[in-house]
């Protein structure tokens, strides 16, 4: 008899094709090639969603459970990822607390303040963690909403203001142990991996890699770079990065070519489900969940320079 697990991805490979057969039939758009491809996109999908989700919930390891949130940002949008990504924002481990308040910001990017995260983000900016407090009021800013302003304004000042009455004012009423700046300025020196919110354009993963010293790479600076362009030079030579050495470059090329669709790209991520670096292999998962079941974002026309 099929185990119960069997049973439950076969339901979900089955409703990932149903989904994808009516999206085609709304939208033209939507690139459909055949029963038996989309059956095997769905089941792939659905392994890649399986490996994401234990990352996160079905180990302790730190590392692993961060790594997996990061890949689930990509997917902005799917209400299980978001579901989880928010159970982890009030996590006991702090850095996997903060590796979710990020992929938050993340996901809700698009809506900005109307973002379903707002609210829970704004709730987390009194945290008694100066950490959270900061990475908070960051992901808030980057989201344009500047709830968490007299935090970074705190920081930005370096000394923590004479007047007290300017903390009192404040819309948090913040103490001064809450926001001494003394204590945020320590967190530079913490190994959170997501304290310092990535810019825009440059994914979680890449962003990590970029901020190790050992990590960084001009070859990930020009990948993410390149990401912002939309033509068929740069969707090549992502393809290309998907194979080098560089584990770094591999992870950078899986989360750009999220604005991808297509056979070719849908392989490329496929054969990075089981790359030997973990970090890339949970972005890859995620990467071919949103290539293989959502729509292409419309995208702007760009030249390829040469």
């Amino acid at each position: 008899m099929p185990s119960t697990r069997y049973v439950a991805l076969t339901l979900f490979a089955c409703s990932l094709v149903s989904t994808r057969l009516q999206a085609q039939a709304t939208n033209p758009d939507v690139h459909v090639v055949g029963a038996a491809a989309d059956s095997s996109s769905a089941a792939t999908a659905a392994a890649a969603w399986e490996r994401l989700q234990n990352g996160v919930t079905g180990t302790k390891n730190t590392n692993t459970r961060i790594a997996a949130i990061a890949g689930m940002s990509l997917l902005g949008g799917d209400a299980r990822a978001e579901k989880i990504v928010r159970g982890a924002m009030s996590d006991a481990d702090v850095d996997v607390k903060l590796a979710a308040i990020v992929a938050a910001g993340e996901m809700g990017m698009a809506q900005g303040a109307r973002s379903s995260f707002a609210l829970t983000l704004r709730n987390m900016l009194g945290d008694a963690d100066p950490k959270v407090a900061f990475t908070t009021a960051s992901t808030l800013w980057k989201m344009n909403d500047p709830s968490g302003e007299d935090i970074l304004i705190a920081v930005a000042q370096g000394e923590r203001s004479a007047d007290y009455s300017f903390w009192k004012s404040r819309k948090h009423n913040a103490s001064r142990t809450l926001h001494d700046p003394i204590a945020l300025a320590k967190i530079g020196a913490t190994q959170g991996l997501m304290i310092l919110v990535p810019p825009v354009g440059i994914g979680m993963g890449a962003y990590g890699y970029l901020r190790s010293p050992a990590g960084a790479s001009p070859q990930v600076v020009a990948i993410t770079q390149i990401a912002t362009q939309f033509n068929d030079l740069v969707r090549a030579t992502l393809i290309n990065a998907t194979k080098d050495k560089d584990s770094g470059a591999r992870l950078a090329a899986a989360e750009a070519l999220t604005k991808y669709r297509g056979d070719d790209v849908r392989a490329a991520l496929q054969a990075m489900l089981s790359d030997s670096k973990e970090n890339v292999a949970f972005t890859a998962s995620a990467a071919y969940i949103r290539v293989a079941t959502q729509p292409a974002a419309p995208a702007r026309s760009t030249p390829a320079k040469h």
